[in-house]
């Protein structure tokens, strides 16, 4: 059995200065460079490919591989489109979203799916939270089975437990918008390249690991968030009324 120390690692959600990171592309792709822990990297801003398409012309110059890629906000939850190269429309049902990633060549992985504490997430996991066989029917590749960012881990074991269940591929990913969140969260396969780590989406054989951000991450983030919107963050990060389905003790 190999050991995740022999696999390739990845980090598939991140996010630049082009949507809602505190990091430029440049600094990114020069952090992962530096530090040399990830051997493919996927830069997914919140519906814009400026970033990821600009890393991606320039991925001969690194020494870790680039997948370009973006998070669509569909109508049923954000959608990581890896592999796309052109953009995705907005506010589609999740099948629509699905099919589109997949008609420009992509594949499709559900982003922090049971983020109970996510106001925007719970607002639209109804049609499969019961049901978790919709996600499949909705043509989906994957599940994020691990999201750094999560503050109550609980959504990750679910997310985990409901990728197994219905043999969709699990993958893990930092959603960081600080440097220092970067490669909280991995997904390993077999193989170290871009090519190598499709395949092993395809046919469910990824491992996940990872752990939350470090305090100052999530303080740059929140102070930033305030900052934009004026607000504070309980207007989309709260507790649902149900969260004993999410304990605190149920560690990742």
């Amino acid at each position: 059995m190999i050991s995740h120390a022999q696999m390739g690692r990845a980090d598939l959600h991140m996010h630049t200065t082009v949507s809602d990171g505190l990091m430029s592309v440049q600094a990114l792709l020069d952090h992962v460079a530096k530090r040399g822990c990830l051997d493919v990297i996927a830069i997914t801003d919140h519906d814009r490919l400026d970033a990821s398409l600009w890393a991606y012309a320039r991925r001969q110059r690194y020494p870790f591989e680039i997948v370009p890629g973006v998070e669509v906000s569909s109508a049923e939850g954000h959608v990581l489109a890896l592999w796309v190269t052109t953009p995705i429309p907005t506010g589609l049902s999740l099948s629509e979203t699905t099919a589109a990633i997949h008609a420009a060549g992509g594949t499709a992985i559900l982003a922090h799916p049971f983020f109970a504490q996510m106001g925007e997430v719970r607002r639209v996991w109804g049609a499969y939270k019961h049901d978790p066989s919709y996600l499949v029917r909705a043509g989906l590749d994957g599940l994020e089975t691990f999201n750094a960012s999560v503050i109550i881990p609980g959504s990750n074991r679910k997310a985990a437990r409901v990728a197994a269940q219905v043999g969709l591929a699990a993958t893990g990913g930092s959603d960081a918008h600080t440097l220092d969140a970067v490669g909280m969260g991995v997904t390993h396969f077999v193989g170290n390249t871009a090519v190598d780590l499709r395949r092993a989406l395809s046919v469910c054989q990824t491992v996940v690991t990872g752990r939350p951000w470090p305090v100052t991450a999530y303080g740059r983030f929140v102070a930033d968030f305030i900052a934009r919107r004026g607000h504070c963050l309980s207007d989309e990060f709260d507790l649902p009324e149900d969260d004993l389905e999410y304990p605190l003790a149920d560690a990742v």
